[in-house]
């Protein structure tokens, strides 16, 4: 879902940047591009025309997303008589704080998945070295003592 929304969020940077847009046509670039919240957002183009608040209102009760009820809030600002640029100005800071909470995530993915492949790869060493060097070791150790203790068992 969060992917989605990014991707609604970079269409919406780019067609704000044009003039003649509207809000309806931002909600049909997002369904076109839509995935996870394709039923309610083609819902609420569907119903666009019967009233634009009440359409974006629907859409806000069908979705639970956060981030995708603040974007419908933004459209309904937009269609309150509010330029499109003016109601998704936090839009730019918003999406730089998900793409560097993306960018610590993925540092930690990849950070946890680097200490498991250096246990895979420290693995083979560990054996080679156990199984070559300690393990004869403690065999030869066990048959000496062994052989001591029959030694003196035989004394006896």
């Amino acid at each position: 879902m969060e992917d989605e929304v990014m991707q609604y969020q970079t269409i919406i940077l780019m067609l704000m940047k044009i003039e003649r847009v509207n809000v309806e046509m931002i909600l049909e670039w997002l369904e076109r591009y839509a995935n996870i919240f394709k039923e309610p957002i083609t819902k609420c183009v569907n119903n666009y025309e019967s009233g634009a608040w009440e359409a974006l209102e629907e859409l806000k009760n069908d979705v639970t997303y956060p981030q995708l009820i603040t974007i419908v809030e933004s459209l309904q600002a937009a269609v309150e008589k509010i330029p499109i640029r003016e109601a998704f100005d936090e839009l730019d800071t918003e999406r730089e704080y998900y793409q560097e909470k993306r960018k610590a995530s993925n540092e930690r993915l990849i950070s946890r998945k680097g200490m498991i492949g250096k246990v895979i790869g420290f693995a083979p060493m560990i054996v080679l070295f156990v199984g070559y060097l300690i393990v004869p070791l403690v065999v030869i150790g066990l048959t000496s003592m062994s052989t001591s203790l029959n030694t003196m068992g035989n004394m006896m």
